[in-house]
C-alpha cells in the first residue's frame, strides 16, 4: 500500500530560504532511495509554511528510506529556523 508522508514546516521569515536550501538537498539525495516514488516542496504563501510531501512505495519503505534522508539534514538547526515546531502525518492511499 502507497504511503503519503507530509510534513509542515513554519520557517521564520529570515530562515525561508535555509528551509527551502535544506529540502533541495533532500531532493537532490533522494535520487536512488529504494521506494520512493515523488518528492517535493510547497509553499503556503499566506501563512509562510513550507510543506514537504513525499510518496513511497509502501511503510516499510518510506520507514527506512526516512532513515537515508534524515541522515542528509542531521545537520540542520530547524530548532532555530523555525517559529514553531514542524510536524509530519503519513497518509495510506485509499483510492
Amino acid at each position: 500500500m502507497r504511503v503519503l508522508a507530509q510534513v509542515v514546516h513554519h520557517p521564520k521569515p529570515e530562515h525561508r530560504d535555509d528551509v527551502i536550501a535544506a529540502m533541495g538537498r533532500l531532493r537532490a539525495a533522494s535520487e536512488g532511495v529504494g521506494g520512493l516514488e515523488e518528492i517535493g516542496g510547497f509553499e503556503d504563501t499566506e501563512s509562510g509554511r513550507i510543506i514537504a510531501v513525499s510518496v513511497w512505495s509502501s511503510m516499510e519503505a518510506m520507514q527506512s528510506g526516512m532513515a537515508v534522508l534524515g541522515a542528509v539534514i542531521a545537520d540542520v538547526p530547524f530548532g532555530e529556523w523555525e517559529r514553531q515546531e514542524h510536524s509530519m502525518a503519513v497518509f495510506p492511499q485509499v483510492a
